[in-house]
């Protein structure tokens, strides 16, 4: 019996041990056009790995550079893409550049910070002033959705007017009267001795019913014996 531990080692693993067997066997075959229609049928054993994108030629592209690298790039078939060359697989993909933004109040988004920036910029009109009532609205259902919790409307015309640096100002505070945001309730766990059966009784009551017949059956069981005294 052979361990997996004393057989090479995976190039790459998600194809298994037995595509990266066949993979070395093409490197013994001789004939050139034997081994290019054996490399056909591993080509087509690995597919299975991605069952829903047989036909996509992206995949078919991804499979042939896999097998070379298996291979160890020693295979010389006659394939529809060029061989990649090693270098290739050796580049380490650029680090990604995450924006780096400071929110204050990172319950309300980035969005809102947004939207302030923009209605501190407009001039003061009818327009301006829908926009800030938006603003305020979004502002509290994001703070009573996050914190599960109400929150009074001073709270939210103060913070509005520090995250704008005093711009923005709500004239109509009554327009946040109208923002409702369903908080999900705890759930209470009942016991779990606490069950009604099917005729609408709990069991505690059940219990204590056939405590009672019980003691009952008891005391004419003693009474007989005593001649009924």
């Amino acid at each position: 019996m052979q361990y997996n531990t004393a057989q090479p080692h995976l190039i790459i693993s998600e194809y298994g041990r037995h595509v990266q067997d066949m993979a070395l066997h093409l490197l013994t075959i001789k004939d050139r056009r034997e081994r290019s229609k054996a490399t056909e049928a591993v080509i087509q054993t690995m597919t299975q790995v991605h069952p829903y994108s047989k036909d996509s030629e992206e995949l078919r592209r991804k499979l042939w550079d896999h097998l070379h690298l298996i291979t160890g790039f020693k295979l010389e078939v006659d394939s529809p893409y060029e061989k990649p060359a090693p270098e290739a697989f050796e580049v380490k993909p650029e680090r990604l550049k995450y924006p780096k933004t400071n929110i204050r109040h990172k319950h309300y988004g980035k969005i809102v910070d947004e939207l302030i920036k923009k209605a501190s910029v407009m001039e003061d009109n009818r327009e301006r002033d829908v926009l800030i009532e938006s603003i305020a609205q979004l502002m509290k259902k994001g703070f009573m959705t996050w914190n599960k919790c109400t929150v009074d409307d001073n709270t939210i015309m103060k913070d509005l007017k520090e995250i704008s640096k005093g711009n923005l100002i709500l004239k109509d505070p009554s327009c946040l009267s109208h923002v409702h945001v369903q908080l999900t309730p705890v759930p209470i766990n009942k016991p779990q001795n606490f069950q009604r059966n099917k005729f609408g009784n709990n069991n505690n009551n059940n219990n204590n019913n056939k405590g009672g017949q019980n003691r009952n059956r008891k005391k004419n069981k003693n009474k007989n014996r005593n001649g009924g005294f």
